[in-house]
């Protein structure tokens, strides 16, 4: 027997969030955020999970901290509400300008004066330690490159939608 159609698509959502690394209780909140057309409160989230409020308030921070949830309060209430961004594109143009901004640029500002070390520097293994943070530099300036084309290419099919 077969759930009903947003039980399906929650357990789809969460087995795809699972394989992006999260863990089962994130998985599922993500899922349950996504089909849900309004914001949830962190205790219906805890009821609707079957963990304990502590559990999916730490799960949360984690999300949040990822810039996958958005977090808000109602006035006049003590609750705290979660909303998730349906846009799947939207959402993947925020979480590369996110690691452009917080990985790729403090690399490429950082990564150019410790090569200058490692080149001044005369250590058993300066020299493999250098080819492997040009290496990696290379691939952060070849990842920016990526980064940039591929949240064009989003922008434009938004565009085209």
């Amino acid at each position: 027997m077969t759930g009903s159609p947003k039980d399906e698509f929650i357990v789809l959502m969460t087995e795809n969030s699972k394989v992006n690394g999260l863990d089962e209780l994130s998985s599922r909140i993500i899922g349950i955020l996504f089909i849900e057309p309004k914001e949830i409160a962190l205790d219906e989230l805890a009821k609707r999970t079957g963990y304990s409020l502590s559990a999916v308030s730490t799960a949360m921070k984690l999300i949040e901290r990822a810039g996958i949830v958005k977090r808000s309060k109602k006035p006049k209430s003590r609750k705290v509400y979660y909303y998730m961004e349906k846009d799947m594109l939207a959402m993947w143009i925020q979480l590369m300008r996110r690691k452009h901004e917080n990985i790729i640029l403090p690399s490429k500002q950082k990564l150019p004066k410790i090569i200058e070390k490692y080149k001044l520097e005369k250590s058993e293994n300066s020299e493999e330690e250098l080819r492997i943070v040009e290496n990696y530099y290379k691939q952060v300036l070849y990842s920016e490159q990526f980064i940039k084309d591929s949240i064009k290419t989003l922008e434009q099919y938004e565009v085209n939608k």
